[in-house]
């Protein structure tokens, strides 16, 4: 059979329904690494119609994951689309090289049928609960992330049969075949991701009632109150006692048009009053214009002084000082400080390195829960810190969405882990294998969480989850010290 010729001008095009139907059979011939070519139907509209329909599955995925109100996300298109150029160009070597140029259209229509069926199986994976990605892991171990990628490499050996059949390839071809399907059309695709959805929630804040939301920020009575508040969060933090290793807390709250960060702020006080006994020891800032004439804003000189203050009343050889920023991060690793209509300036690593040292903290536990967060790993670490971040470098956190009550890791590591255990390294431990699940059952990119452990701080540490072991804090219901958050 010629197949290069098997769609000709002088015959009827097929019907829509009967074309994909006849399409999709061969796609999952070809999964079954049979010979789909026979019921093939290729051409250019049919091809199109597999595209679009992979397409169209990819958005039905996305907005299922989507709690609440969504939007399309136009600007994903490009970056959704990039892995048809990269299989449109594999194709194309293949056939040049191995002499059927004619069989291109053949091709990428029998790779697209493939293709969709292989992104029905991946979304339906990333549905697949966290209990069930565990299980599979304390099952199999590290092999048990191979069934993630087992689709990939399931069509990598579809499509070279498939191309190879097409081409009336010799063995030796066939391993050509391979070689240009792996390297020009897979690996680009895995590298560079088609991981941005086409579908993302739309912040409460962005309707009517937007104006009434923001009306507090732009208030005359921000400018009078804001120092008022500041001096008070700092007046109530008490002395540490002589003898006995205590914990501090500074929580910040960065970007303001997004709740989740002053959620997890105000959930991270509460924890931590109730399990590490910082009530009377904590001060939180937070941009949200909710809270501007109740809270102090997270400002740069607002964390400045905060660290001034906290720096002061700690006992500096005993005393242990856990500082929570979460917000939006940038690659440049500025941490996102911003609070409409003010312009506020932003927190590097560098800044908060010098904030700490001036303020005479010795021993530190920093978490940055931000993207690209992993660029404050080295500005901050020291044989007397502890510092964790939610994401690499390079790499982008996850689950910063308007109505959620955690980020991915912030859930994670607080909300799971710290409620399991009291040791900050193993609450890191668990976390990040809690969201390296997560990542992977929802199609992610991993955000790869860092750690930098100093040695001369372990020891603190140890001791004070020992303290906290034998006598944990003890507070009657719904009191968490002096804090206006409780």
């Amino acid at each position: 059979m010629e197949l290069e010729s098997s769609v000709r001008p002088d015959l009827p095009a097929p019907g829509a329904a009967r074309s994909l139907r006849a399409n999709l059979i061969a796609g999952l011939r070809f999964l079954a690494l049979r010979d789909g070519w026979t019921p093939l139907q290729a051409g250019v509209g049919a091809w199109l119609l597999l595209l679009a329909l992979m397409q169209a599955s990819a958005l039905v995925f996305d907005i299922l994951r989507v709690d609440g109100p969504g939007r399309f996300a136009a600007d994903a298109l490009p970056q959704r689309l990039a892995p048809v150029m990269w299989s449109m160009l594999a194709v194309w070597v293949v056939v040049r090289v191995l002499g059927r140029p004619g069989a291109w259209l053949a091709g990428v229509t029998g790779v697209a049928a493939i293709g969709l069926w292989i992104n029905l199986v991946w979304g339906g994976l990333s549905f697949a609960p966290d209990a069930f990605w565990s299980a599979l892991s304390d099952l199999l171990g590290e092999a048990g992330d191979w069934l993630w990628w087992l689709p990939a490499l399931w069509a990598l050996c579809a499509v070279t049969i498939a191309l190879a059949r097409l081409c009336r390839a010799s063995p030796g071809q066939r391993l050509f075949v391979f070689a240009v399907v792996g390297l020009v059309d897979l690996l680009p695709s895995l590298t560079l991701g088609d991981h941005e959805p086409l579908w993302v929630a739309v912040e409460r804040d962005e309707g009517e009632d937007a104006d009434d939301r923001w009306a507090a920020a732009r208030s005359e009575a921000v400018m009078y109150r804001q120092p008022v508040l500041l001096a008070e969060a700092i007046a109530r933090v008490e002395p540490g006692q002589a003898g006995k290793p205590e914990l501090f807390l500074l929580a910040v709250a960065g970007h303001a048009a997004q709740d989740v960060f002053l959620r997890e702020v105000d959930k991270v006080e509460r924890l931590f009053a109730e399990r590490f006994g910082t009530a009377g020891h904590s001060i939180v800032l937070a941009n949200n214009p909710a809270t501007v004439l109740d809270r102090p804003l997270a400002t740069a000189s607002a964390i400045e002084a905060s660290l001034n203050a906290l720096g002061a009343r700690m006992n500096r050889d005993e005393d242990v000082l856990f500082v929570f920023l979460t917000s939006h991060g940038a690659e440049d690793y500025r941490f996102d400080l911003s609070m409409w209509p003010w312009e506020l300036e932003q927190l590097t690593p560098y800044r908060l390195a010098g904030m700490l040292d001036a303020a005479g903290i010795r021993h530190r536990v920093i978490l940055v829960s931000a993207c690209y967060s992993g660029g404050f790993i080295g500005p901050l670490s020291g044989p007397d810190s502890l510092v964790m971040t939610a994401a690499r470098a390079d790499r982008s956190s996850h689950g910063c969405s308007h109505e959620a009550d955690w980020t991915f890791f912030g859930r994670a590591f607080f909300d799971e882990a710290l409620r399991a255990t009291t040791s900050f390294t193993e609450a890191f431990a668990r976390a990040s294998a809690a969201v390296r699940e997560r990542e992977k059952a929802e199609g992610l990119t991993p955000s790869e969480p860092q750690i930098a452990v100093g040695e001369a701080i372990k020891p603190h540490l140890d001791g004070l989850d020992h303290v906290l072991r034998q006598s944990p804090p003890v507070h009657a219901a719904g009191d968490c010290g002096r804090s206006t958050a409780c």
